[in-house]
């Protein structure tokens, strides 16, 4: 059900739910890193605290937010571009038509 879903959207959706998550999950791993080595003594700060769960979701929300905005930025500066692929979304489907300009009569005005 999950993957038929996945399928189902479009890949621009998909490109940005990828790179978002695998940025999330880089800055969940430095933070992890972070409270292993209690840098700054935040792990000791926060085993002492009656609301380290509350420190700790706070943590994670803003290095979610953080990373998952570089990962996704990160992706796009890089330049990455869409396989081709045959999947059900269609979007490698589209016609393709040649622009032409417009010709337009303007009135001289003088």
């Amino acid at each position: 059900m999950i993957v038929r879903t996945w399928k189902t959207l479009p890949r621009l959706v998909r490109f940005m739910l990828r790179n978002a998550g695998i940025g999330i999950l880089a800055g969940w791993f430095l933070l992890g890193l972070i409270l292993w080595s209690d840098v700054g003594g935040l792990y000791s700060l926060m085993a002492t605290s009656r609301f380290a769960h509350v420190a700790l979701f706070l943590l994670m929300g803003g290095f979610a937010v953080t990373f998952g905005a570089a990962g996704v930025a990160s992706a796009v500066l890089l330049g990455y571009e869409f396989e081709e692929d045959n999947e059900p979304d269609g979007s490698s489907t589209a016609p393709v038509t040649e622009l032409k300009p417009a010709l337009l009569k303007v009135p001289a005005k003088r």
